[in-house]
């Protein structure tokens, strides 16, 4: 079933005792069939849009089948990898955790009419265990189609027309999404925004964030309603601008027939459909660009 690439290793019980932690959590991804995004050595190779999927393990590697290339040539090697996975932990309400690992290729194998596979290491380290909450990106403001925030009134109500930051605060760069997670934002507010607002931002203050995609991307919702808390603030005496960081609170659905939004307590403060949304901007970086570790 593949394992025969490996070379005869052998490794010792203390090396096999710090292994079983990540053997458990690949042999769940070979389970899962999750996918393996690569990231090679840009020193190396160019080769990028690369992912496969486990199809053998053991206490020497795993073999990965590749998909994305036609083919695998010698030259590849001894080169480093990165790789990138999730797997679900089934028994937590389903929650997805992010995991990457370098790894160096052992073998690589082409079969005729068949997908190339790759043997690699066993790797010494599993990083980031990154859930979805932690999961950051800056997105460009072209990938919303719209964008505001409103102070947060406590009785619930609040003037849709009239947002305290709006698009157009936005596109005039007096407001800057720094970064959104799954779980909140970071917002640097520049001193005209500020002024024209009368905004005197502290922790503990809310505000709501709405907002909607430029991409339509199935099962996922096209806008947000979402109630958040500061958590931070940080003021530069100089500029005058305020960078607060936000934590999302209370998640809103609009109803359709009165267009009301009903609002419900985030459970431990994670968007699920959102956190999918950010993960597939992660991996259209990483398939453009390359990622940095």
């Amino acid at each position: 079933m593949g394992l025969d690439l490996f070379r005869k290793l052998t490794s010792s019980k203390e090396e096999d005792q710090k292994r079983q932690k990540n053997a458990a959590i690949l042999d769940l991804a070979l389970v899962q069939r999750s996918k393996i995004h690569i990231q090679f050595d840009e020193r190396a190779s160019n080769l990028k849009g690369v992912s496969g999927t486990i199809i053998a393990l053991n206490a020497s590697g795993l073999v990965l089948e590749l998909s994305g290339l036609s083919s695998i040539k010698e030259r590849f090697v001894d080169q480093t990898i990165t790789c990138f996975f999730r797997i679900v932990e089934r028994e937590d309400r389903h929650r997805e955790i992010f995991y990457n690992f370098t790894t160096t290729i052992l073998r690589v194998r082409q079969l005729p009419d068949k997908l190339p596979q790759i043997a690699v290491a066993f790797p010494t380290s599993l990083q980031g265990a990154q859930r979805r909450k932690s999961l950051r990106m800056k997105p460009h403001l072209e990938q919303f189609s719209h964008i505001a925030l409103w102070k947060y009134d406590a009785s619930g109500g609040f003037d849709i027309a009239k947002p305290t930051i709006g698009l157009t605060h936005f596109k005039a760069n007096h407001a800057v999404l720094d970064n959104l997670s799954a779980g909140g934002l970071r917002l640097s507010l520049h001193r005209p925004l500020l002024k024209e607002q009368n905004l005197d931002p502290q922790k503990g203050h809310r505000f709501i964030f709405f907002a909607t995609f430029a991409e339509d991307i199935p099962r996922l919702r096209k806008e947000y309603w979402l109630v958040s808390k500061i958590n931070n603030v940080q003021r530069d005496p100089v500029s005058g601008e305020v960078v607060i960081g936000l934590e999302f609170v209370a998640n809103g659905v609009r109803q359709e027939e009165s267009s009301k939004v009903e609002w419900s307590k985030i459970t431990d403060n994670v968007i699920d459909d959102l956190a999918q949304r950010i993960y597939e901007w992660h991996i259209a970086l990483y398939r453009s660009k390359g990622l940095a570790g």
